[in-house]
């Protein structure tokens, strides 16, 4: 049977980025996580849209909101679409790209960061394929989480990957376009086993070396992640 995930209105997203309230999908957004924009954001928020990746100066937090509302709002709008939250963050000496899978609100995201690893970083950023620091994505999902919250209750499953400023935007963009090849409804199933719980179909998960290894621990050893 398919599961139904939470996911918010891209148009209360929009009202969310103004400070309004969410009308068509409640639980969307949260008094104590910033959304609402302000001008200079509303301009990096617009850009990013047609660009399909944010950028950011750092994190983009803001001190006397205590939060990011720039990044929240955008990790809301890739929910809304069911898309990577991809990010570039400016830094002084050299930039990050942030990817965050739990937008996918997928029951296991292995195979989506298998897929990025091996046709972007490996295939056209060799150099860069060192350097991905796994920050979440090497736990199991909790699928009941990603099925029921919102995204602002949803721990990020990211990995980043430092590198130069005229890398970074294309790497970003080459994220999105790998992204847009993902299918993602055969990872949003679940079965009721013989003890009347609910499970994911697909039960695999990175661990902290890159290797794909099932919930029991059995290491699959057909895929690796330095061998992609």
């Amino acid at each position: 049977m398919k599961a139904k995930v939470f996911r918010p209105h891209i148009d209360d997203v929009e009202r969310l980025s103004y400070g309004k309230g969410a009308k068509k999908q409640r639980g969307t957004g949260s008094r104590y996580h910033c959304h609402r924009l302000n001008q200079e954001e509303r301009r990096l928020y617009e850009h990013a849209k047609v660009s399909r990746f944010l950028t950011v100066k750092w994190n983009g937090y803001r001190k006397e909101r205590k939060g990011s509302p720039l990044q929240n709002i955008w990790r809301q709008r890739c929910d809304a679409l069911a898309t990577l939250a991809v990010c570039v963050e400016k830094r002084s000496s050299e930039d990050t790209v942030v990817i965050d899978f739990s937008t996918l609100r997928v029951c296991d995201d292995a195979p989506f960061v298998a897929m990025i690893v091996s046709n972007v970083l490996k295939a056209k950023y060799p150099d860069l394929h060192e350097l991905v620091v796994d920050d979440g994505v090497s736990s199991p999902v909790n699928w009941e989480e990603s099925k029921t919250r919102p995204i602002w209750a949803i721990n990020e499953r990211l990995i980043t990957i430092p590198c130069a400023r005229d890398v970074a935007k294309s790497l970003a963009s080459d994220v999105v376009n790998e992204s847009s090849h993902f299918i993602l409804h055969a990872f949003q199933h679940e079965r009721i086993d013989s003890e009347d719980t609910t499970t994911c179909h697909t039960s695999k998960h990175i661990d902290g070396k890159g290797t794909i290894i099932s919930f029991d621990n059995s290491i699959d050893e057909g895929i690796d992640w330095d061998d992609i």
